[in-house]
């Protein structure tokens, strides 16, 4: 079976089209970025809406159809031909927002990219695969809680918009989307000494999913206490799994090994 180019499946719906317009709040002044704008259905609604759109897209065949179409003589459409997740977003602007539906192969390293760079975005609205937004958007003891749920909301607001079928797109996925978007918080939601040892600690907390912090977290084990039958770190219970620890958890351990002379 021939594989498709990039895997990307196109929005056609226009009744989606307009829905995603509508939740993403565009103002006529608004500077908008869209990633990768498939067949241009929310990049010809958006173009007569605002007062300027960039589009990337790392298709050359995409490019040239979407210049072709929009771009001749309208100063206010520029098409950067690209990798959106490698991209360096402080080329535009300071102050634009995000609109898309990203391409699925790509959409996480995408968002993450875009996070980087989140001090000069005002809101994402965004399209990913339905059970990525699920994890996205999980709280602690949720199964579908992970690394990826810290990471997002230590950075940014989560919020729901709308579920969207697979036949709002050609070719059909097998998979349905949702729709949501993301403000990227002025300061973190906790307060960590140490991003670095944050995140590293997070993501043994949650390498080998079903086992106890006692496991995952060996590589401080010299910081354990023993008590009471019980192994703690910072007066956590080691026998939790890290699905059960809250953000701020995270950040009292974290902060609790913090040592800067190491």
């Amino acid at each position: 079976m021939r594989k498709r180019p990039l895997g990307q499946n196109f929005l056609v719906d226009p009744e989606i089209t307009q829905k995603i317009i509508d939740l993403a709040n565009i103002q006529p002044e608004d500077n908008i970025v869209e990633i990768g704008p498939g067949k241009g259905v929310l990049t010809q609604r958006l173009i007569s809406m605002i007062r300027s759109l960039t589009v990337i897209e790392l298709d050359p065949k995409l490019c040239q159809e979407m210049e072709s179409r929009f771009g001749k003589n309208n100063p206010t459409f520029r098409i950067i031909e690209g990798d959106a997740a490698k991209f360096d977003y402080s080329s535009i602007k300071s102050g634009f927002k995000v609109v898309s539906n990203l391409p699925y192969y790509a959409a996480t390293h995408i968002m993450k990219q875009l996070i980087h760079f989140g001090s000069r975005i005002q809101t994402m609205t965004l399209m990913m695969q339905k059970e990525v937004v699920d994890r996205l958007a999980a709280k602690p003891g949720n199964k579908e809680y992970s690394s990826l749920s810290v990471f997002v909301q230590y950075h940014c607001k989560v919020k729901r918009l709308l579920e969207i079928p697979n036949t709002a797109f050609s070719p059909k996925p097998k998979i349905d989307s949702s729709l949501f978007s993301l403000e990227p918080l002025p300061q973190p939601k906790v307060q960590v000494e140490d991003p670095q040892l944050f995140f590293k600690i997070i993501n043994a907390a949650f390498f080998h999913k079903r086992k106890m912090l006692k496991n995952n977290l060996k590589f401080w084990e010299k910081h354990f206490t023993y008590e009471q039958g019980q192994t703690r770190l910072a007066d956590i219970d080691l026998s939790r799994r890290g699905e059960t620890l809250s953000m701020s958890d995270f950040a009292n351990i974290a902060n609790h090994l913090y040592s800067p002379n190491e």
